[in-house]
């Protein structure tokens, strides 16, 4: 009767719209006052406060800084340059361009919203003018952004491994293997959709253009690359390679650059100190509720009711993708891996016997999945806001994406090598 109550409050409050922090304290006082002892509540508080003082989320701050110094340091145009040099003379060469260029925004930022919002003012207008449908220039954008947050120094993978125990490092390598294999299938996939629609492609550039373009775009691609091999190599932990990034960030664009003046460092950090804010009291929240799950053994009855209804580990799997997919809908990754992580990642691994690296990948693609899906997809929203469009002229072209996206989430479970073969040659935690 208390989980029922638990979980009924705990979903009543957020469908009526209240802020998932308190929904999820709101869902923890039920254990306090079924209990009837002031240690109980103690316990939840100490949880809430230990949730946000873990020094590992301290990377969160770090790299949130560097994404908004990046960002703001107008960065964007190098990147795009060696995209173009790259994959501009592929069929259809800026919606190719587009989904590179994802790929090294998103080893700066670490966000699909960021992403879009970054490269949606600059390619949306950009392949409406060379001949491509409105809606599918939307798609196209909406879709790259979404493997930002599996692309080192992704948020989601850091508040992932801080709260459940896992090595962000393995995430990271993890992150970067299914990302690159999303990417090639998007570009396959442009390929050809865009194939009979006559757009134009650039002129193959020369050895000495990529050359070039890849010098000009170095001050950018320096610090993922830095981020990544110094957690990969163990010379410094998610926490330090977070502050190199925002002291790199801070050097290139203030010094090398003089993108960004020193005038405009205070409101980059207010912005920063906002959001870390929000995503910290979000998991303090999510650190009581969790400890009130394993309490309750919420996960367990879960675990038991799937049992009833299978016991082969790919059918368990589907029907959490299932569930995952739907909670995409309506909340964003971070939130959903806070709010049903102790829930899912216990029926995984025990049950289907998934390691934690694969547990983590596809909780995260899953979640994702819902973010492309009308009506209220985040990404969605985000990339029409972004450009100017209905959100019905996106949806038109965004079917077959979607229908990839659940595909290859479907390979990576059958497939676990995929998102393990990395981290384990890299000798790195959680297989």
């Amino acid at each position: 009767m208390v989980i029922v109550l638990l979980l009924g409050i705990l979903f009543f409050l957020i469908f009526l719209g209240a802020p998932v922090f308190l929904a999820m304290i709101f869902a923890s006082l039920v254990h306090w006052v079924d209990v009837g002892r002031d240690s109980a509540l103690i316990v939840l508080v100490q949880r809430f406060y230990g949730g946000m003082t873990s020094f590992t989320l301290l990377a969160i701050p770090m790299f949130l800084l560097a994404g908004n110094i990046m960002t703001k340091g107008g960065l964007t145009d190098r990147l795009i340059g060696l995209a173009k040099a790259m994959v501009g003379h592929f069929k259809g060469g800026l919606a190719q361009i587009n989904i590179l260029s994802s790929v090294f925004f998103g080893g700066i930022s670490g966000s699909a919203y960021a992403d879009i919002a970054a490269m949606g003012t600059v390619f949306i207008p950009a392949m409406k003018k060379e001949g491509y449908p409105e809606g599918l220039a939307g798609a196209i954008t909406a879709v790259s952004g979404t493997m930002a947050p599996m692309i080192p120094p992704s948020i989601v993978l850091i508040v992932y491994g801080s709260t459940f125990g896992v090595s962000i490092g393995a995430l990271f390598a993890a992150g970067l293997s299914v990302a690159l294999l999303i990417a090639i299938c998007y570009m396959t996939l442009t390929y050809f959709l865009i194939r009979k629609l006559g757009v134009p492609s650039y002129q193959r550039a020369s050895f000495r253009d990529v050359l070039t373009a890849l010098k000009h775009a170095s001050g950018p691609l320096v610090l993922p690359v830095v981020v990544v091999g110094g957690i990969f190599s163990g010379f410094f932990s998610p926490t330090e390679a977070g502050a190199v990034a925002a002291a790199y960030a801070m050097f290139i664009t203030v010094v090398i650059y003089r993108s960004i003046k020193l005038s405009d460092l205070p409101k980059i950090f207010l912005e920063t100190a906002l959001t870390t804010g929000a995503v910290m009291v979000l998991i303090g929240a999510a650190f009581s509720l969790s400890y009130v799950m394993a309490a309750r053994h919420v996960p367990v009855e879960i675990s038991s009711a799937l049992l009833n209804l299978t016991t082969d580990p790919f059918l368990i799997s589907l029907l959490i993708l299932a569930m995952l997919f739907i909670v995409g809908l309506f909340i964003d990754r971070t939130t959903a891996v806070l709010l049903f992580g102790a829930i899912v990642i216990p029926i995984f691994t025990t049950q289907a016997g998934f390691s934690s690296i694969h547990t983590a990948m596809i909780i995260v693609m899953a979640l994702g999945i819902g973010h492309l899906t009308p009506p209220v997809g985040g990404t969605l929203l985000m990339t029409a806001l972004v450009g100017k469009m209905s959100v019905t002229s996106i949806v038109r072209y965004i079917w077959p994406f979607i229908i990839l996206e659940i595909a290859i989430t479907t390979t990576v479970i059958l497939f676990p090598a995929i998102s393990e073969t990395l981290p384990r040659w890299l000798g790195l935690g959680g297989l």
